[in-house]
């Protein structure tokens, strides 16, 4: 049967770890009387032959005592909200999600919804597309049954995204957000009829009324899993943009600016593994260039950006079109000294937006090389030479690292004898 069949995927594409812990779950929500499945993404995924990792339990039940005992049983750290019904557990290889089956009625839309018991039909019905809606149960008897009320795996095979009622989008305009995010992602194409929703709810400005902070995840989610530069045509092409600023339109310039940071970041990307940069960001900071300052400042707002990301933004769009100027004869000193105080994003958003090859040559060496030049001499050096501690040691090593960027010393060796000819011991 389908159930078993399920199993030995799940067998298949998850570590033993994680299946021994579903199978677990199972079991302990018979032992309290519940039923237990997984939900969402991971079983979609799941169905498209991918391991996602990101597991969300439901339970037919309590989930919080669910989860508690769960986090017994394998010693977890379980957190959990009540007025939500949900919890986390999270062990050293994985964070698991567990919510209480339950149904949402909105008092008016875009609201925050309340919450009541109820069975995993209705908790399904409660999701975004049709591919959102699978299943599996874990209940020891049936582990490993698919469940498929809302017809996902004909959607999943004819690769098409699929709103699930016709109040979908009245009640959480985010997911005409999310219906671009999954078509690009999965290479679906959204349903004739999902689009002409999307279409009626901009028409009748609904999305006046979302949140900012919900925008604003959407987008970070929109640029960090997708091809940002098809993304902006899509919410072009749907009239979506306004809802970020009414000034927000699709220009060449805006399309290059997108190519141009994809390069960048991609550069970035393969040469240094290691460095964390939020590429969203990058994106938003391109939206937002050919808006003035006032409207920068408002369309921050709307999204919510928290402080330290909102500073960062504004700084990066202003940076970036001084450093064109402050560029233009660049030294490799000079290149450090400009860049040396700067963020990461904005260095990388400045190297995308400047047109001019010399710079963004002299960015990207600074990137790859300059900023890691320093003097191999330490205060404790120049005092073992003669030097007394003081104001001069900043002097002395400025100028080292100075004499470095222009090549004129190499080694140790070189350095010591540039400070001994410059400076006088006193």
């Amino acid at each position: 049967s389908l159930g078993k069949h399920m199993s030995s995927t799940m067998k298949a594409r998850f570590p033993s770890d994680l299946f021994a812990l579903l199978k677990l779950s199972g079991s302990t929500a018979k032992e309290l009387g519940y039923t237990a499945f997984i939900v969402g993404g991971s079983v979609r995924d799941l169905i498209q032959g991918e391991a996602n990792l990101d597991i969300d339990i439901v339970i037919e039940g309590d989930g919080i005592k669910f989860a508690k005992e769960l986090g017994r049983k394998i010693r977890a750290k379980v957190t959990s909200h009540k007025r939500f019904g949900t919890a986390v557990i999270i062990t050293d290889l994985l964070k698991f999600d567990v919510a209480t089956a339950r149904t949402e009625y909105y008092e008016s839309p875009a609201a925050l919804p309340h919450i009541e018991m109820s069975s995993i039909k209705k908790d399904l019905y409660r999701r975004d597309f049709t591919i959102n809606t699978l299943a599996i149960e874990l209940t020891p008897d049936k582990f490993g049954q698919l469940i498929d009320f809302f017809g996902a795996q004909r959607d999943i095979k004819e690769k098409t995204i699929r709103i699930l009622h016709n109040l979908s989008f009245i009640e959480d305009p985010t997911r005409a957000f999310r219906a671009i995010r999954f078509s690009e992602r999965f290479g679906f194409k959204i349903s004739k009829h999902t689009l002409n929703l999307i279409r009626t709810a901009v028409k009748i400005n609904l999305f006046e009324k979302l949140s900012g902070t919900r925008l604003y995840d959407e987008l970070n989610l929109l640029f960090i899993e997708t091809v940002p530069l098809n993304s902006l045509k899509r919410l072009s092409d749907m009239d979506l943009l306004k809802f970020i600023h009414p000034r927000i339109t699709l220009t060449k310039p805006l399309e290059d600016l997108y190519e141009s940071i994809q390069e960048a970041f991609s550069w970035f990307t393969l040469l240094f593994i290691e460095e964390k940069l939020n590429k969203a960001h990058l994106f938003l900071m391109a939206l937002l260039e050919g808006l003035d300052e006032d409207e920068r400042g408002q369309a921050l707002q709307r999204l919510s950006v928290p402080p330290r990301a909102r500073g960062e933004i504004l700084d990066s769009i202003v940076q970036s079109s001084v450093l064109k100027y402050k560029m233009r004869n660049a030294t490799d000193k000079s290149t450090y000294h400009l860049l040396m105080p700067l963020q990461l994003p904005t260095i990388l958003y400045t190297m995308a937006k400047t047109g001019n090859k010399d710079q963004k040559k002299a960015i990207s060496l600074y990137l790859t090389k300059l900023r890691h030049i320093t003097p191999e001499l330490m205060g404790k050096d120049l005092k073992e030479m003669g030097y007394s501690p003081g104001p001069m040691f900043k002097n002395i090593l400025t100028s080292i690292l100075d004499a470095r960027l222009d090549g004129k010393v190499r080694s140790r060796e070189e350095e010591v004898q540039f400070v001994e000819k410059r400076f006088r011991k006193q």
